[in-house]
């Protein structure tokens, strides 16, 4: 028959647990004011037993309830002056020093007012909180867009300025690495013991070789940084940053009031975050802006700023581009009074690119026009220079691209003694050549293929006899591709309505008449392509 009732010992594991949950209720204070309590009780049975008691009672019947009340007075005393200046020195330096979360909140938005940049934000941000919770540093990852990476940002360490770079490489923690696809499917901070690392580290000799060196990366990140807790920053539920904390001064734990600070902070980051990476492209966006304003402009420079002035001849330019800069080229090159050159020119591709290959088209015929002079006129030897400028023109580019880029060019000079024109046609849109006498359109075709796709292109030039009145028209296929809001194009056949219509017209008016009748076209269209043509009239 059992007496004593059934004891039952705690599991190792129980026992653990029942410390953790117990751990919790222990404070600074509570233990210090236990000990003062035994120490006192300590001392009152000392003083109230065996021999000391009966020398206490020699002096009469009351004299052990007196020096109990003067034990009783002492420990008061003793308590109140060791609680005024003993223990507050052992709470700063074995206790976290206390904040105040509101006050943390509450200073984050004015401290933030005064920076200029995201990375002052982020430096501020992070200094903020590490000095409210006593860490020895803090750190901010932010995931990269293009490459999902998370780069360390920003690194607070106490007394010390810290670097985010190791050896010339910005810190960073992998999009594969094992902190970051355990921060994905976790919705508490991730506490880092730091035998835990050591037990990591000891393991990368059993990982996989082609994971080694990123495991080795993300083990070296952490040690740098001495990270003992990882809380997520997320954003729509999507991982957008990691914010790291090391240390405690004393070794104190984060405890569960730290994690729901850090994780209200986090969630005040990832907006913070999502508003930085829209400030970021809407200041790429103004800084793309400014320069293809400044693109536009030299662009703009590089063509004729006025037509040239003949006595046999008046001529006239227009150029749009659709994009703010483009690929579409022309150009008047007087070599004296009685000989112009006028070129016409549309490079593959639209926007930045195109336009700088076109200054370089621009750049390569001046320069051979120069080295040639006016060679490239009219009839016997001279006139082999015209189609050998152009083949000239068509293996630079062709070297200077690869052959991965091409220009539709037409290049032609017109002899204003002689009122004769040659030309060469790369592949453009053939010029539209109208007689003064009101005969049909001719195109001129008379060339090759276009400047830059081959290394090795013969090319042949032809020469026209112009007559008064005569009316010569170069354009891009910007402009017979430009279309209207049931995307109907222009059309070439409208260009040569409109021009027979306005064939009495000086070169200028023609251009105009020209460039408002695409426009009323394209009303409540933006352009597709570049808008250019050239306009000749022979007087």
């Amino acid at each position: 028959m059992r007496i004593l009732p059934r004891v039952h010992m705690p599991t190792p594991r129980a026992a653990r647990r029942l410390w953790r949950k117990s751990k919790g209720h222990i404070t600074l204070r509570r233990v210090y004011y236990s000990v003062e309590f035994l120490l006192f009780l300590t001392i009152y049975i000392i003083v109230f037993s065996g021999s000391r008691l009966r020398f206490i009672d020699a002096f009469g019947r009351r004299t052990d309830a007196v020096v109990s009340l003067l034990l009783i007075v002492a420990f008061i005393g003793i308590h109140i002056l060791l609680r005024r200046s003993f223990l507050p020195r052992i709470k700063r330096r074995y206790e976290p020093t206390p904040y105040d979360e509101r006050k943390i909140f509450f200073d984050l938005g004015p401290g933030t007012q005064h920076v200029t940049s995201i990375d002052q934000l982020y430096q501020n941000l992070a200094e903020r909180v590490r000095n409210a919770l006593d860490a020895s540093n803090a750190a901010i990852f932010v995931r990269d867009d293009a490459t999902g990476h998370f780069n360390l940002r920003v690194l607070s360490v106490q007394g010390r300025p810290a670097e985010t770079e190791c050896g010339g490489k910005r810190l960073q923690l992998n999009k594969r690495a094992f902190v970051v696809r355990r921060l994905m499917n976790l919705s508490t901070p991730l506490v880092i013991e730091s035998r835990e690392i050591e037990t990591w580290s000891q393991a990368l000799n059993s990982v996989l070789p082609e994971l080694r060196e990123e495991r080795a990366s993300e083990h070296e990140v952490l040690l740098t940084i001495k990270s003992r807790i990882l809380i997520q920053i997320k954003q729509r539920h999507e991982l957008v940053g990691i914010l790291s904390f090391g240390p405690r001064r004393g070794g104190f734990q984060y405890s569960d009031a730290d994690r729901e600070l850090l994780m209200s902070i986090a969630a005040q980051l990832a907006l913070i975050i999502d508003n930085a990476r829209l400030t970021e492209r809407m200041v790429a966006q103004e800084r793309m802006r400014r320069e293809l304003a400044l693109a536009a402009e030299v662009q703009q420079r590089l063509l004729p700023s006025c037509a040239p002035k003949g006595v046999a001849m008046e001529i006239a330019g227009f150029c749009e581009p659709a994009r703010g800069v483009g690929g579409d080229y022309y150009d008047f090159i007087d070599f004296d009074s009685r000989l112009l050159g006028l070129a016409i020119a549309d490079v593959a591709g639209k926007g930045m690119p195109a336009a700088l290959l076109m200054s370089t088209v621009q750049a390569t015929l001046r320069s051979l026009t120069a080295r040639n002079g006016a060679n490239g006129s009219t009839g016997g030897s001279a006139g082999y220079e015209l189609s050998s400028i152009v083949s000239k023109l068509n293996r630079l580019l062709f070297n200077s691209t690869n052959g991965e880029h091409y220009v539709t060019f037409f290049y032609a000079t017109f002899d204003q003694s002689t009122q004769r024109l040659t030309y060469v046609n790369a592949g453009h849109n053939p010029p539209l050549y109208l007689p003064g006498s009101g005969s049909e359109f001719r195109h001129l075709t008379s060339g090759g293929l276009v400047a830059g796709a081959f290394e090795d292109a013969d090319y042949e030039q032809e020469t026209v006899q112009m007559e008064r009145d005569d009316l010569l028209f170069l354009y891009t296929d910007g402009l017979t591709e430009a279309l209207n809001v049931e995307g109907e194009e222009f059309g070439a056949s409208r260009i040569m309505e409109t021009l027979k219509s306005i064939a009495s017209l000086s070169a200028d008016q023609i251009r105009d008449v020209v460039a408002r009748r695409v426009k009323d076209w394209c009303a409540g269209m933006s352009l597709y392509d570049d808008l250019t043509f050239v306009v000749m009239k022979v007087k």
